[in-house]
Parts: structure tokens; sequence; C-alpha cells
């Protein structure tokens, strides 16, 4: 199948390699890129912090592809899910707490941890823009001691010509991967605006939860699905089922 990917890069690439050794045509088309707006020095001192938290691998790339500072490295990191919790092994933690794949989750583990959690040591939230309130509104409800540091920040691409569009969908892909609810209103958007809906009325738009499904105008509700669990490997293979 021709498979369209929306995620950033360099995820995008790590994507359609993986598309192309199951036998599918990828095609690259990011709509958001990373800018990273934090370092290890914004940190504040390791004794200061109960934990770390990240809902997403990008939140890691503060160390520049380096270890953290060995400091941090003995705190627990509590992350969404298992590709965030490799970042933070990747980074140099050993006391990774994977989760489910989802903030209400992640939340819930939080919120069941010891008292000493909710003391003034507290946790930090190593967190990007734009993100939803979810996770920070239950830990606030649950009276758990926490802090923020935006680490990284999601900016729109803008592509200026319709030219790119139309070589990227033509023929129209088979399927659309989608990784976030922010990806998901970007497209809708494009497509509107270019009035690419046509093009695209036999196209499948596969995503990464049940939550991005969500993202969709009620008229193409035939053709969004959602992959069984919050994983790549589960999204890829939804597409089994398309073809």
């Amino acid at each position: 199948m021709r498979v369209l990917v929306t995620r950033p890069e360099p995820g995008a690439s790590r994507t359609a390699e993986r598309l192309r050794a199951l036998g599918h045509e990828p095609v690259i088309l990011p709509l958001f890129e990373a800018q990273i707006t934090a370092s290890a020095q914004d940190l504040p001192p390791a004794k200061q912090i109960g934990g770390l938290i990240a809902t997403s691998a990008r939140a890691f790339s503060m160390f520049g592809g380096k270890t953290a500072p060995a400091a941090y490295l003995e705190l627990p990191v509590y992350t969404v899910g298992p590709a965030t919790a490799q970042a933070a092994r990747d980074a140099g933690f050993s006391h990774v707490h994977g989760g489910a794949g989802s903030a209400r989750d992640l939340a819930s583990t939080l919120m069941a941890l010891p008292d000493k959690a909710k003391d003034g040591t507290g946790l930090l939230y190593l967190a990007g823009l734009p993100r939803k309130p979810t996770l920070e509104a239950a830990l606030t409800t649950a009276g758990l001691a926490f802090q923020v540091l935006e680490t990284y920040r999601m900016d729109k691409i803008s592509y200026p010509t319709d030219s790119l569009f139309l070589d990227l969908l033509s023929p129209a892909p088979d399927a659309v991967l989608f990784y976030s609810t922010n990806a998901a209103l970007g497209f809708c958007s494009i497509v509107s605006a270019k009035n690419l809906d046509e093009s695209l009325h036999s196209t499948s738009l596969v995503c990464l939860s049940p939550e991005i499904t969500r993202a969709f105008p009620e008229d193409w509700t035939a053709r969004v699905l959602s992959a069984d669990h919050p994983d790549e490997d589960s999204l890829l293979a939804s597409l089994a089922g398309l073809g």
C-alpha cells in the first residue's frame, strides 16, 4: 500500500524504513517540526526532584543525544509508554517505569505512588508545547507536588505550494498514519484548505490511539480506525487489515 506518514522527523524516516520492510510504499509529509527549548542546565538541582515524568520520547532530546548528568540518573522516571521509556534508558536512566500508553494511565500510576511523592520534593514533568492538560490536571487534583520544565516545542510546518501536495497525493495514499491529535487536526485543515476531500475519499486514516480519532469530521468516521494499542507496532499491524 501507499502510506502517508505525518509524524515529525527523525521519526518519520524511521517509520518509512519499517514500512518498506513490510512491503509498503511510504510517503513522508511531516506536519510539525521540533524545536528543543531546554538543556540539562535548565534542570533544578537533583536533590529537589523526587522523580521525572515524560509523555514523549522527544523530552529527552534536551540532553543532545548524550547521557543525562550523573546526579539525575538514579531518579525514577515515569513515562507514558514503551517508546518514551526506551528514550529515557538511552539517556542513561536506569529506574524507568513505562506506562500503558495514555496520559490517564500515567496519571493513575503517579497518584498511586507513596506519600513521599507528595512532599516538597515533588516530581518534574519534562513537557512539550503544545500539550493537553490531562496529566497536569489529574496530578493537581490528587495533590501531587510537581513542576514543569518545557523541553521542546512543536512548530507547524508551512507548505506554501500546492504542487508538493499534488505530487505526494498522486496517486492518493491508501492510508495515512497519525501519531498525535495535532497532526490529525493539521491534516484536516490542509485537506479542507486545498479542497482535497474528493481525492482522498477512499484513503484510510489510521491513528495511534482512540483519542486521535476524535479529531476528524463526523463524515470521515467510516474511514478512521485506531491501533489496538498505542504503539507503532500495533499501528503498523493495523495496515494488514486494510489490504
